[in-house]
Formats: C-alpha cells, sequence, structure tokens
C-alpha cells in the first residue's frame, strides 16, 4: 500500500432505476468514493446476490419512485426479499447504510420506496450512517 494512504472499507452501492436517474446518481457516488480511494462497487438491487447483504458493512441505496410512489422494476425482487416474515430482527445488525431517494414531492407517495427502505433496514438492525436523502424533481435545483 503506497506510503500515506489507509486502506478504506469496501463499500457496495446499490440502485433502483426505472428510468436511469438513480443508476446516474449511483455512478456519480461510485466515481467519488474511488477518487476518494474506496474499495466498492456498483449494481442494480435486482442484479445484487441478496444473500450477501449480511456479509457487507457498508452500503449505499439509490432508488427513484415510479408511478404512483412504487419501486423501480430493477428493485422488485429485492424489496420482495426485504419484506420476508422470516428475517431476524437482527439479521443487518452490522450494517451501516446510507438512503438517497429520487422523487417528485407534487405526488402523495414522495419517495415513498426511499422511506420504505429506510424504514426496513432499520427494522432489521442496520445503522444508518446519514439521514435519509430525499432528491425532489421539484426543487430548484433538481
Amino acid at each position: 500500500m503506497a506510503h500515506g494512504l489507509q486502506q478504506r472499507p469496501n463499500l457496495k452501492i446499490l440502485y433502483g432505476s426505472q428510468t436511469g436517474g438513480a443508476e446516474e446518481v449511483a455512478e456519480r457516488i461510485y466515481r467519488e468514493a474511488r477518487r476518494y480511494h474506496f474499495n466498492c462497487s456498483i449494481s442494480a438491487m435486482d442484479e445484487y446476490d441478496r444473500g450477501l447483504l449480511v456479509e457487507e458493512i457498508f452500503v449505499i441505496f439509490v432508488c427513484s419512485t415510479t408511478g404512483q410512489g412504487e419501486e423501480p422494476d430493477n428493485m422488485k425482487k429485492f424489496w420482495r426479499f426485504m419484506l420476508r416474515r422470516g428475517l431476524p430482527n437482527e439479521i443487518l445488525g452490522h450494517l451501516n447504510f446510507a438512503v438517497f431517494g429520487l422523487g417528485d414531492s407534487s405526488y402523495t407517495k414522495f419517495n415513498y420506496p426511499a422511506k420504505k427502505l429506510y424504514n426496513r433496514l432499520i427494522q432489521l438492525s442496520a445503522c444508518p450512517i446519514l439521514e435519509r436523502g430525499d432528491g425532489d424533481d421539484q426543487h430548484p435545483s433538481g
């Protein structure tokens, strides 16, 4: 290892994106993490081996909202897995996470998938490293 560089933890970035917006945000986070020498990887939530979630230490989730508050198509299998009743409440006690949602506040279920995911991760004993982020298409900055 180069002098002065400490080994960075592994970081997993998982996204759920219907039209590509959440994927773009996830890729931007990935590039920034690499710039700071994180060992990271990125994938759509449904392409990720959900059984490995119990081994992850740091995960950033980025998800958009589609329709009337539904999760994107490439997040549906992951979400069904997360809702399984048989999951022990402490199964993700080792996981540190952040959730960033993309949505439009003119809809009643603004960022609903991100809110549900954030709450479910906490129910499974995961530890948030940041408050949930809510991106809003109605915000002047986009």
